[in-house]
This record gives structure tokens, C-alpha cells and sequence, in this order.
């Protein structure tokens, strides 16, 4: 597996605080500085490695360090058949459908999403549910797997709200906002685009494209 994290603002400081705490033993790990553009094609060329992303996103490109481009449109063939799971805003509005056309499975998002929060009490609740992930989008190979893959990742984030609930009734101080809104953007647009797909798989309860936001 390929984990892709730069970081140099605050929302990728929340990401690579949960990428780092998932790496898979033997994975290539492209974090912080080395997430950048020529270290994500060299490692592309190990064919069928999954890759999981989290980082910035725009409709047509995956964005590396300091926001540069780290993939677009024009990589799709360099991806090829391979699972890609990019939490990066709006990466799911153009780049998913053009890579699916090479025969990726593409999961990212519509619209903007938040980072994770990566304050001590509730890391853990984002590590999970990323950890969850890694292990299970490469095996989901068809829109029944997937579908299933999606429904997982729902109830985690429930779970995980009612968990944040109960740290709240201890007298935790969190910023609810952000934790719950990640929560909420991790499955509600979570879209996935098989291999030649004329539409984007998602949750059955997930509200319509958010392409602008």
C-alpha cells in the first residue's frame, strides 16, 4: 500500500496525525515532505498498489505538499486498475470519474470536508475509523462490497459520535463543531466510482452532490 499525507496547514496536520497512526507494516509511506508529486508517480509505478490519500483536493486534482499538484486528470493511465481512496475535498467530482475510465476504483469525495481532529481525546475515534478503511476498500471490488464498505463507515461515525457525546458529559472541552462535521462529511460524501461507471456509488442516506461546498 501507498499512504499519501503531506502537511503544512492545519487541516493536514489533522491528517497526517491519523495517517501516521494506520500505516500497514510495510506500506510506502509518502508523508509530510516527501508527499509530493514525483515520489507519488515513482511509487505509482508498483502496479495494482493501493493507494489512500488523505490530503487537499480540487474536482480535477489530488494536491501534494504546499498544495502542489500531486495527480490530475492526465495521471489516470499511470493509476490503472488499482483501489484509491483520496480524503481530499472534491476529488471525487471530476478526477474520480476520468480515473475510474482507466479501470480505477476511486473513492474521494463531493464538496469541501473537514480534517480529523487530532487533539488527544479524540484521535482515537478518527484512527479507528480510518483504520477500518485502509483494511477495506483495496477488497471492494464491486458496487455490493462497496456498498457495504460505506454502510461500515457510516455506523463507525455514529459510533463515534455517540462516543464524543459521552467524553462531552465528562466535562471534556473539544471543539464539537469540527468533530462532528468530520463525522458527518467522512460518509455523507464519501462517493465511489467503479471501473467504467456512469454514476458515483454512495451511502443510500447521503444527501445529493455537494460539487461547490
Amino acid at each position: 500500500m501507498i499512504v499519501f499525507a503531506p502537511r503544512y496547514d492545519p487541516a493536514t496536520e489533522g491528517n497526517l496525525a491519523v495517517a501516521l497512526r494506520i500505516l500497514p507494516e510495510g506500506c510506502r509511506a509518502l508523508l509530510s515532505e516527501e508527499a509530493t508529486r514525483a515520489g507519488l508517480l515513482e511509487s505509482l509505478t508498483a502496479a495494482g498498489a493501493p493507494l489512500l490519500c488523505m490530503s487537499h483536493g480540487r474536482p480535477d486534482q489530488l494536491l501534494g505538499q504546499h498544495g502542489e499538484t500531486a495527480l490530475s486528470g492526465m495521471d489516470a493511465p499511470v493509476l490503472g486498475q488499482r483501489p484509491v481512496f483520496a480524503f481530499a475535498c472534491h476529488t471525487a467530482s471530476e478526477l474520480g470519474e476520468i480515473a475510474s475510465r482507466e479501470g480505477t476504483f476511486w473513492w474521494g469525495d463531493t464538496g469541501r470536508v473537514t480534517a480529523p481532529d487530532s487533539t488527544e481525546a479524540v484521535l482515537p475515534l478518527f484512527v479507528e475509523i480510518f483504520a477500518y478503511i485502509r483494511d477495506a476498500f483495496p477488497g471492494a471490488d464491486s458496487a455490493a462490497s462497496c456498498g457495504d464498505v460505506l454502510t461500515r463507515i457510516s455506523e463507525l461515525c455514529h459510533e463515534a459520535e455517540v462516543r464524543v457525546d459521552d467524553l462531552l458529559d465528562t466535562g471534556t472541552t473539544l471543539d464539537v463543531g469540527s468533530i462532528y462535521l468530520c463525522l458527518l462529511q467522512l460518509w455523507q460524501r464519501l462517493r465511489v466510482w467503479l471501473p467504467g461507471g456512469m454514476e458515483p456509488l454512495l451511502h443510500p442516506e447521503a444527501p445529493p452532490p455537494a460539487l461547490l461546498i
